[in-house]
């Protein structure tokens, strides 16, 4: 009976991560529309972080790599125009999400989410996503600067968004407890 409730919790699990993913490619093909040069207005990050809030650091770094993959693959260049730098930083914003979440000696959900948001964009798109743009198609550092205060503004109000969605009965229910450190 209890090897029973592993396989579902796993198949409920990437289930609702492949729901995610999906969420975020198509968030991602909506605002291509939104592009000026380096900098593009998105929430795409937003089911990633999710991800690794509900599911843990493996599961956000797994949702992190499938949307890019799958987002680049639906985009005009296909899968040609694989950018692996962007990539891993796709997977680093689910990976540190997840992590700093799930960080033991933090109790409070504000404080956890407000670690878990920023430390996702500050490491996977400020830092990780700028190099893949610097490297692979040859930005400026003054090109990619102003990505830093436009994903503080875009964390705060993914911030926002997630406490509401983390205090919801709903959610909680349809996704399982989540797991208190």
């Amino acid at each position: 009976m209890k090897r029973k409730n592993k396989t579902n919790s796993a198949l409920r699990t990437i289930c609702a991560c492949a729901i995610l993913c999906a969420a975020a490619v198509s968030i991602a093909y909506v605002c291509k529309f939104m592009t000026f040069g380096s900098v593009r207005i998105t929430f795409e990050n937003l089911p990633i972080i999710l991800a690794g809030i509900f599911f843990g650091p493996v599961a956000g770094l797994a949702t992190g790599i499938c949307a890019d993959l799958v987002s680049t693959a639906v985009s005009f260049y296909g899968l040609g125009g694989l950018n692996p730098i962007i990539t891993l930083g796709a997977g680093a914003i689910g990976f540190m999400s997840g992590l700093m979440f799930r960080l033991p000696k933090i109790k409070n959900d504000p404080v956890r989410t407000l670690l878990a948001v920023f430390s996702a964009h500050i490491i996977g798109n400020m830092l990780i996503k700028s190099i893949g743009l610097m490297v692979y198609y040859s930005y400026s550092l003054p090109m990619v600067l102003p990505r830093i205060p436009l994903y503080f503004a875009i964390g705060t109000v993914e911030y926002v968004i997630i406490l509401i969605l983390i205090k919801n009965k709903g959610i909680n229910k349809a996704v399982g407890k989540l797991k208190r450190p």
